[in-house]
C-alpha cells in the first residue's frame, strides 16, 4: 500500500515495534489473513457505496448513515498504478535527521469511483511496495515491506482518510503528531487535507504493533 515517507535492515516491518493504541489520541499476522481481513473491510464499504447500506465501520467526514457524501451517480472505477517516487526529509521536518525514501519495488493498483461531477469519493489501493529508508546523516538504512491493502474516503477532492494495513505515514512539522514516521503492520487510519498546496496529516487511529522509523535509525 501506499507511503508518504525512508530504511534497509533486510528485517520487514515486525522489528521494533511497539503496541498501539498511539498515545494521542506489526506483531504480524499471516499475510493472506491480513490482507484478506483489509480486502474485507474495503470490500465492506464498497457494497456500503453502491447499496446505500450502511458500512460497520464509520470513517470521518460520512453521513448520519456512515457513507460518504456525494454518493449519487457514482461512476468507476477508473483503474490507474501510482508511481512511487523517492523523496527526502530535511532534517527536523520529520525525524531529528535528514532521510531519504525509496521504493526498491513498487506495483500498486489504485481503483477509484468518482461522483457525477468526476471528483474522487472513495478508491481502494493495494500492491507490492517496499520502503527503503535512509539516515542521511549516518547513512543507515533498513527496508519495510509495505505492501498490503488500503481505502481512501474523501469528503472533498482536497481532504481523503487513508485506512488500511501495511503502510507507512511520516508526520511532519504541524501534523497531529508531529515527527514521526510511523510503519504499521496491523491497521492505520489518517486524514490527510491540502489547502492552498500545503499537507496535513492528521492520525485517526492506529492498532496492533507499530514502528517509528526516526526512533530505529537514530
Amino acid at each position: 500500500m501506499r507511503s508518504d515517507t525512508t530504511q534497509r535492515d533486510t528485517t520487514r516491518a515486525g522489528t521494533s515495534q511497539r503496541k498501539g493504541p498511539f498515545p494521542l489520541r506489526r506483531f504480524r499476522a499471516p499475510r493472506s489473513r491480513r490482507a484478506a481481513g483489509a480486502a474485507l473491510a474495503g470490500g465492506a464499504m464498497l457494497a456500503a457505496l453502491l447499496s446505500g447500506g450502511t458500512a460497520t465501520a464509520r470513517p470521518a467526514d460520512s453521513t448520519d448513515s456512515g457513507l460518504p457524501a456525494r454518493t449519487d451517480g457514482l461512476q468507476g472505477p477508473v483503474v490507474t498504478h501510482p508511481a512511487s517516487s523517492t523523496y527526502e526529509y530535511p532534517a527536523g521536518e520529520v525525524c531529528p535527521f535528514a532521510a531519504r525514501a525509496e521504493f526498491p519495488v513498487s506495483d500498486l493498483t489504485l481503483k477509484t469511483w468518482t461522483d457525477r461531477d468526476g471528483d474522487p469519493v472513495f478508491a481502494v489501493e493495494s500492491g507490492a511496495l517496499v520502503l527503503r529508508a535512509t539516515n542521511l546523516e549516518t547513512g543507515r538504512s533498513v527496508e519495510r515491506d509495505a505492501s498490503g491493502t488500503g481505502t481512501l474516503v474523501y469528503s472533498d477532492p482536497s481532504t481523503y482518510v487513508l485506512s488500511g494495513n501495511d503502510w507507512v505515514a511520516g508526520f511532519h512539522t504541524g501534523d497531529s503528531p508531529e515527527h514521526r514516521w510511523i510503519v504499521a503492520s496491523d491497521f492505520m487510519s489518517v486524514r490527510i487535507s491540502t489547502t492552498s498546496g500545503h499537507t496535513t496529516r492528521q492520525l485517526l487511529g492506529l492498532r496492533g504493533a507499530y514502528e517509528d522509523l526516526c526512533e530505529t535509525l537514530a
